[in-house]
């Protein structure tokens, strides 16, 4: 391992847990979109889906650095399927059979047949925000292969280059996001690599990054004129989320604390709030006992956060099989 990873702070672990805190939340809000939004809310939209999961991939990027150790490429890819790939298989497998169980009586999103138990295989089918994992799998198997710091900067520049290319337009294991993507990955594999405290700024740098973001944002909901302009906010959401994290750790200890004991969380609320989601407005939509949109989304989105947090703590982590099944 690279000898600076070795004077990292054990404390910088709780930055990122705010930061995967916030994302997820994010993540949550996003992939809520009912079609009588306001147009307050899509703009909010557009704003969330600029940066939220370049900011998911940039700290699994650095977190691959501060915790890799030197092992075996089969140790390595074991770790990984049991992490990512047994999880991600067994929740399609439950999504593709409650959307089978339940098409016929109700609008579902992203229909699916009998073959997608086939397809989840290589293709995130049983809903498209899968794909993160599947592309996540991917990059993990590419950078296991650069060992020094100076081989994955060279993974970086050609990440970077390969951002900007028309798409490959190959769907299979998510290869087209890998390429639109690893960018944000590789960025915090290179940030550990290289600058591990560069986001260790303080409050009035910190306020500096997060106006250049807000400004580049309103830019943006108005013009969305550029993929420069959207590389650019990927970016700068990553250092506002960061910076911004560390500076809630600085000075909002009771913030951090609570974060570090939810982060556990994180992984399962990305697998099941699609489906709580999809439950509450089906719900919604037969016994509109709450017919105002804001309502609505603070019932749903609220439930969506919560329920999978609570099956976690309650159900999933208490025995050896849910444990091993969703990667516990």
């Amino acid at each position: 391992m690279d000898s600076n990873l070795s004077k990292l702070p054990h404390k910088r672990l709780a930055t990122l847990d705010i930061s995967r805190m916030v994302c997820i939340i994010l993540v949550v809000i996003g992939h809520y979109d009912p079609s009588n939004a306001p147009l307050q809310y899509n703009n909010m939209l557009k704003v969330i889906y600029t940066f939220h999961m370049p900011v998911f991939l940039f700290i699994s990027g650095y977190l691959y650095i501060v915790t890799h150790k030197e092992e075996s490429f089969t140790a390595f890819i074991t770790k990984k399927i049991k992490r990512l790939a047994i999880p991600y298989l067994v929740t399609s497998a439950i999504i593709i059979t409650i959307k089978l169980l339940t098409q016929g009586a109700a609008r579902v999103d992203h229909p699916v047949t009998a073959l997608s138990y086939l397809r989840m295989f290589y293709l995130p089918e049983a809903g498209y925000f899968l794909w993160f994992i599947i592309a996540l799998f991917v990059m993990f198997l590419i950078v296991f292969h650069f060992k020094s710091r100076t081989s994955r900067l060279a993974l970086f520049a050609v990440s970077f280059i390969i951002s900007f290319l028309p798409s490959c337009g190959i769907d299979i294991l998510c290869l087209r996001q890998c390429q639109e993507m690893m960018i944000y990955f590789m960025t915090g594999v290179v940030i550990a690599d290289y600058a591990p405290n560069l986001f260790k700024l303080n409050t009035g740098i910190t306020l500096i990054i997060l106006l250049l973001f807000a400004g580049c944002e309103a830019y943006y909901v108005q013009h969305q004129d550029s993929m420069l302009m959207y590389r650019l906010l990927a970016f700068l959401g990553i250092a506002a989320i960061m910076t911004l994290s560390y500076n809630c750790e600085r000075f909002v200890p009771l913030l951090a604390r609570s974060c570090v004991l939810l982060a556990p969380s994180v992984y399962i609320i990305y697998l099941f709030h699609t489906t709580i989601e999809g439950f509450a407005k089906a719900f919604l939509e037969k016994y509109p006992i709450l017919d105002i949109f804001s309502l609505q989304a603070i019932i749903i989105i609220g439930l969506a956060f919560i329920i999978p947090i609570l099956l976690h703590h309650l159900v999933l982590k208490r025995f050896t099989t849910t444990r091993f099944l969703f990667g516990l």
